[in-house]
């Protein structure tokens, strides 16, 4: 599931704000561990949260992009805001800097998925709900090519896709990123998504697929335009 509409989506110089609450229009339906995706959690899965269900931060699952607006809040922040229902075990002290493991080049951004997909299936749970990044998630199912250009149309805010994981001795989709069944020598923990979801999404995503997509949604040119931005601004002050 793709977060809902945060105050970066609404604003002129959305990208410019730090790690941006929800809406008050998406705060009752759904929308990690930034904070739109931890009020997401905590508002969609309300019930089952309230019968002692955890909400697992997992850093893993950062956007795509250094902007801002895709930057996460220190961990001692989001503790104060959220001091029930949320387990951080796996965020650590600047989990938010873009560096290493959690660098948005595209090699970087591959590695990272396939770290996802790994931990999800390794969970002991039938199945996991994870809320995502809009970008982020071209790359956890494999939408992507090696140079990080999206393949698939954007995720919608609130949208919500099935999937299953690639069982062993079953045909791998050449599409997701070539077919490999590894990724930096361990397990890709390649992904499917369900005839269910297929038939719930209509014809979006083939027609994606067939007709190819305009990317939009590059990091390195997401990072350009807000270096545009805050010059533009600067120099609009100076006058």
């Amino acid at each position: 599931m793709r977060h809902g509409q945060g105050y970066h989506s609404i604003a002129e110089d959305g990208h410019s704000i730090r790690d941006p609450s929800l809406t008050p229009q998406d705060r009752t339906p759904p929308r990690l561990p930034l904070r739109r995706a931890l009020q997401t959690c905590a508002l969609t899965f309300q019930p089952a949260v309230s019968r002692g269900l955890k909400v697992i931060a997992l850093p893993y699952a950062e956007e795509a992009s250094d902007a801002p607006c895709d930057t996460g809040s220190e961990l001692d922040l989001l503790q104060a805001e959220f001091p029930e229902h949320i387990d951080f075990d796996n965020v650590k002290h600047g989990w938010w800097v873009h560096e290493g493991e959690y660098a948005f080049d595209p090699a970087a951004l591959i590695a990272r998925a396939a770290k996802l997909r790994r931990w999800i299936k390794q969970r002991p749970e039938k199945e996991v709900v994870l809320v995502a990044r809009g970008f982020f998630n071209h790359f956890l199912t494999g939408d992507v090519d090696k140079e990080g250009n999206q393949k698939t149309p954007w995720w919608e805010e609130t949208e919500l896709r099935t999937f299953r994981f690639v069982e062993d001795g079953e045909e791998a989709d050449p599409a997701f990123y070539g077919g490999g069944r590894t990724v930096d020598g361990e397990d890709a923990a390649m992904i499917r998504e369900t005839e269910e979801s297929l038939k719930r999404m209509g014809d979006k995503t083939a027609k994606g697929k067939a007709e190819g997509v305009k990317n939009v949604n590059n990091p390195q040119e997401r990072r350009e335009s807000l270096a545009n931005y805050e010059v533009n601004s600067e120099i609009e002050v100076a006058a």
